[in-house]
């Protein structure tokens, strides 16, 4: 019905047009143009038929058959109308009222009152500026200012946007037009619906002046203020501003989002979440085409199913699952927990890069690495620290926590098929690899060996490359040293091949045992025994009941047998032929006496943290 409507009224605007120019064709009817020159601001430029009372209470003119009136620069054409003392006019049928070249207002009924400048319309009416048409059925217009308000409700309608609303206010010099009550828009990218709204015709600009909810094909966005650029198509959403969509909700200080570049640009007071994923931060920034996300804060902290992040700045790429931090991060995942000060996943290989003051921790088993630089795969276990400084393990044994450093330290799990877990599956062994001037550091046992090899079924640690260990006064050197572990305590320490264990009775007394093979055996880590085979031979300081020192026993055999008393000797026995000599003290040259290979290397021994770098 608008459509026809605004068809008839343009048609009769163009009718009168063509009468208003041709003033000779009403010559020829009979009916002169008549000019008011009385200095009255409403002027007659055209009429069909005049009838005018000057006799009555007040002036009034009846026109009829067209009319063209003009006030001030305002072109007003109409069927017919009724002039009252020159300053009310009302104006019937095809009403047109005309301003300038762009703006025309078309409506059944004027009523027109010079004192305010003020016209209503009544009927159909329609306000058509450029590419805009306002419609509604009542219409208050201030000429001179040149704009228009509605309270019975309205349709704007510019291209492809539509708005209606109960109330509104439309400013023809500015462009601006203001929509109060029930605002709804109809758009090809989105609809709204409202409170209130403001529409800058001229920069094709949406204004959200109040509660606002935006939907598009995908979500629904709500907003207390903002607005939506349509060329640009670019989006500003703020004040309590909120985003839900199919299998994510979002809230902002701000939101943007530039539709062409499928960009989101959020900013203050960031929280999004997602099906099993959760972000929050100061800003967020996200592509729609490749799925990339960066976030910032102080700090920024994401969160999905397995793991959660947290840091100044992370990227993530939910397409490929790529993930970064850059400054001071830290990320929990499952039962590891790593720090750093940059962090780098990649999805195709499976492998995670942490780069700078890197920490990484196994809950479960208690022990962590610190390094320089670090990769590691959660599905393999698999950690391979390494950098120009050192890097360290750590672990707690005995109560206590031991250290382990070396240029390079690898880790990772196998398969144990001999051991189930309690659901049935084969259980998960951790092995670890240490190469490349090996130190290590504990309360009661110090050591240093070339390379090292950890293996967590049989809880092993075995040292290569001329390895020695220390506890308490006693050093243990070999070719190779195992050492194993047994409730987090040290069991039994197995020296294989040139075995020497040296003990430092005074500055220059020292008790010796050689063998082939040693085996130590410990019980809450004091040794308790010793078996010593293979071309056995002891240096040995004994003592009488009251700790004086009675001489020196020197003793080979095929096999020897210790047990121990507070780190002292309490039993031994010899097996097989064997050769024992007892010097006495004054007797002995105790600087010389010594077994071959015989290498005291306290000077070496790591004491402190900072002697493992």
């Amino acid at each position: 019905m608008f459509v026809k409507t605004y068809s008839r009224y343009f048609l009769r605007y163009l009718i009168l047009l063509v009468l208003a120019a041709g003033p000779a064709s009403l010559l020829a009817q009979g009916q002169p143009i008549s000019r008011d020159t009385s200095g009255d601001n409403i002027i007659i430029d055209h009429f069909g038929k005049l009838i005018e009372d000057r006799e009555g209470i007040e002036p009034v003119k009846w026109i009829s058959q067209g009319l063209q009136l003009r006030i001030d620069s305002t072109n007003i054409y109409a069927d017919s109308a009724v002039i009252y003392s020159e300053d009310r006019v009302f104006a019937y049928g095809n009403v047109v009222i005309q301003q300038g070249d762009s703006l025309h207002v078309f409506t059944d009924t004027l009523y027109y009152f010079r004192a305010t400048d003020v016209a209503n319309l009544v009927g159909e009416v329609v306000l058509e500026q450029g590419t805009r048409q306002l419609w509604t059925t009542d219409l208050t217009y201030h000429l001179g200012e040149r704009f228009g308000e509605y309270h019975q409700g309205g349709v704007l309608v510019d291209k492809d946007l539509q708005v209606t609303s109960k109330r509104g206010l439309y400013h023809a010099g500015s462009q601006k037009v203001v929509f109060k009550d029930s605002v709804i828009v109809l758009h090809p990218k989105f609809d709204l619906a409202a409170d209130s709204m403001t529409y800058l015709a001229g920069q094709k600009r949406v204004l959200f002046t109040g509660p606002t909810n935006i939907y598009t094909k995908s979500a629904k966005i709500y907003c207390e203020g903002g607005f939506y650029d349509l060329p640009t198509e670019t989006a500003e959403f703020n004040k309590n501003a909120q985003y839900a969509g199919q299998q994510k909700t979002a809230t902002a200080d701000t939101i943007r989002y530039f539709s062409k570049l499928g960009e989101v640009i959020m900013s203050g007071h960031v929280n999004v979440t997602e099906t099993d994923r959760t972000i929050t931060g100061n800003t967020l920034r996200y592509f729609e085409r490749t799925g990339e996300t960066w976030i910032t804060g102080e700090p920024a902290i994401y969160k999905d199913s397995t793991r959660s992040i947290v840091g100044p700045e992370i990227f993530y790429n939910e397409k490929t699952n790529q993930l970064t931090t850059k400054g001071k991060s830290e990320i929990s995942d499952g039962e590891q927990r790593i720090k750093m000060d940059e962090f780098n996943y990649n999805e195709l290989t499976g492998l995670s890069e942490a780069i700078g003051n890197v920490e990484w921790r196994d809950t479960v088993r208690n022990l962590g690495i610190r390094s320089e630089r670090m990769e590691y795969s959660k599905s393999t276990g698999y950690v391979l620290a390494y950098g120009t400084g050192r890097s360290m393990f750590f672990t707690v044994v005995d109560g206590d926590t031991l250290y382990i450093t070396a240029d390079t330290l690898n880790m990772w799990s196998v398969m144990d098929s001999t051991m189930m877990d309690s659901m049935g599956h084969a259980d998960t062994i951790r092995m670890i690899r240490a190469y490349h001037d090996v130190r290590l550091l504990k309360s009661n046992l110090q050591g240093l060996a070339d390379s090292l090899v950890y293996h967590g079924r049989d809880s092993i640690f075995n040292f290569f490359g001329d390895p020695v260990l220390w506890s308490d006064t006693t050093q243990f050197s070999a070719d190779t040293i195992y050492m194993q572990m047994k409730n987090s305590q040290v069991d039994e320490i197995i020296l294989q091949r040139r075995a020497l264990i040296l003990s430092e009775i005074l500055q220059t007394y020292y008790d010796q045992i050689k063998g082939k093979t040693i085996v130590a055996h410990f019980d809450s880590s004091a040794i308790e025994e010793m078996v010593v085979t293979g071309n056995a031979e002891s240096i040995y300081y004994t003592r009488d009941d009251k700790s004086a020192f009675i001489g020196v026993n020197k003793t080979i055999c095929s096999k020897m047998y210790f047990t121990f008393d507070n780190g002292e000797i309490h039993f031994l026995k010899y097996y097989g032929d064997n050769t024992s000599n007892l010097l006495p003290m004054g007797d002995a040259n105790h600087s010389t006496l010594r077994l071959e290979g015989f290498n005291w290397r306290n000077e070496e021994r790591p004491y402190y943290l900072n002697d493992l770098y």
